[in-house]
């Protein structure tokens, strides 16, 4: 009898033998589609990939003042890259390196306070943008040499640890919501909204709410879109909008690696970067996961090693063409369970259609225009859904007898720390500054420490494979996560 392991989601065919034989293993992801389907399945992942990918570059250009014709390049880049990384993960494009899977990957948000931290702490934003650049190559690097080995240390990143990280990106992001709102008058606390912007994010805020109850299938996946677009319309009609960026924008552009010179290390930079990778490997993990499950494709150590070599050179990719980290979308897991369509040939053209928009400047231009109040209105659901991902997840997680609940609540505390008191390690070295000073990784290594703490017996008396963790984890985790994201 064939013993490989049948995830919970997969078919088995009980054959005249007697075994047990996966019956769409290859041809649900292989499988070729007419451009009828191939297109509007594309478009859709598209879309869903530009709406998880745009707030970063948008958050690090409001917090670093960036000029809208920097932020337009940075935009462009990041979408650009978003694309490359897809068709890197879905086409066998570098040999023995690809895992051959309907993911989506696109920038990550854990970067958002490490990468701000670089461009502010530069003499000049080239100079910066050369550091972001030279870290994150060598990120990409440290990924792809770990990838090989990267499922023995798997048993230190449980659920626990998984969800609270996702909990504290969700807590430490969502500041940022208010700041857009507030507009020019963020960070000053003894300052108060002004009427035009309060009531134009609060519009959004409850017109999304309205389009989430009512909106099904394709058309809820697209809310969070028809929102943005609504608002940026309600904001022009009050003045809001400035178009001039978009008028000065050429319709084609390159984007070349250098265009900040030569890539740099910042030493004083780099730990903040390696975990920041660390925390993206051990997201990537669970959404492949996820993925395998839901197309019902076997996830051995040989996959798992190809999914992370897969990371670590859209990472390295990444860097050099100026953008910043990638990560696998979980929103682009929704799609795949929707659609009921599994071939990777339509992560592979959104992919293509990622990288033909990252060549078109107005494009990027136009998303550079939104105005910061439409998305303090939009924030609340795009980081609150990071957090009730997270309560999901958490779900599946042990909480008799054990420390979970303090692993959870004092990492959220320490991740809040700098989002309240921003200058509460200024006197501390420079690498306690840029590792604590973000409350993601201030947040991620608090949980990751504490977990190793009060469960060290039960990790190191385990020892999973990548197909007993397979089994084990995804049918928890990874569909309730997907379930939270189509309900969005």
């Amino acid at each position: 009898m064939d013993k490989r392991p049948v995830t919970p989601r997969q078919p088995a065919d009980h054959t005249a033998g007697g075994s047990l034989a996966p019956t769409t293993t290859v041809a649900g992801t292989d499988r070729k589609l007419p451009l009828s389907q191939l297109l509007p399945l594309g478009f859709q992942h598209t879309v869903i990939a530009i709406l998880a990918a745009i707030p970063v570059p948008l958050i690090i250009s409001a917090s670093a003042g960036l000029s809208p014709a920097e932020t337009r390049f940075f935009v462009s880049a990041v979408i650009f890259c978003a694309g490359v990384s897809s068709l890197l993960a879905a086409l066998n494009i570098i040999p023995r390196t690809s895992p051959l899977i309907p993911m989506a990957l696109g920038a990550n948000f854990a970067v958002i306070p490490v990468v701000t931290s670089t461009l502010l702490g530069a003499d000049n934003i080239r100079l910066g943008f050369a550091a972001v650049a030279g870290c994150t190559m060598a990120a990409g690097l440290f990924c792809f040499l770990l990838s090989g080995v990267w499922v023995k240390l798997r048993r230190f990143f449980p659920p626990i640890v998984v969800g609270t990280n996702l909990m504290v990106l969700g807590v430490a992001l969502l500041p940022n919501t208010f700041h857009w709102m507030m507009g020019d008058r963020a960070y000053d606390l003894t300052q108060s909204i002004e009427l035009k912007p309060f009531f134009l994010a609060l519009g959004i805020f409850l017109f999304h709410i309205f389009l989430s109850k009512y909106l099904k299938g394709f058309l809820g996946n697209l809310s969070i879109l028809i929102a943005l677009l609504a608002g940026t319309i309600a904001a022009a009609l009050m003045g809001m909008v400035d178009m001039t960026p978009v008028a000065d924008a050429p319709w084609f552009d390159l984007n070349l690696p250098g265009h900040y010179g030569l890539p740099r290390l910042d030493f004083g930079m780099l730990p903040s970067y390696l975990i920041v990778m660390i925390l993206g490997m051990v997201e990537v993990s669970g959404t492949s996961m996820g993925i395998h499950n839901i197309v019902e494709k076997e996830m051995d150590e040989k996959q798992f090693g190809r999914t992370l070599k897969t990371l670590g050179i859209a990472t390295f990719f990444s860097g050099g063409f100026n953008a910043v980290q990638p990560t696998a979308f979980v929103q682009n897991l929704g799609i795949l369970d929707l659609s009921k369509e599994k071939s990777r040939y339509a992560t592979a053209c959104a992919g293509g259609m990622l990288l033909i928009a990252g060549f078109i400047p107005k494009f990027s231009a136009l998303i550079s225009v939104i105005p910061q109040p439409v998305l303090g209105g939009l924030g609340f659901a795009i980081f609150g859904v990071i957090i009730g991902s997270a309560v999901n997840m958490l779900k599946g997680v042990e909480f008799s007898g054990n420390q979970n609940m303090l692993i959870i609540g004092l990492s959220l505390g320490v991740a809040m720390l700098p989002s309240v008191y921003p200058n509460f390690y200024a006197n501390f070295p420079e690498l306690v500054q840029n590792i604590f000073g973000s409350g993601i990784l201030a947040g991620a290594l608090t949980s990751i420490s504490l977990n190793f703490f009060f469960n060290f017996k039960e990790l190191m008396g385990k020892k999973p494979t990548a197909a007993a963790t397979t089994e084990e984890q995804p049918a928890k985790a990874a569909p309730e996560i997907c379930e939270v994201e189509t309900a969005e």
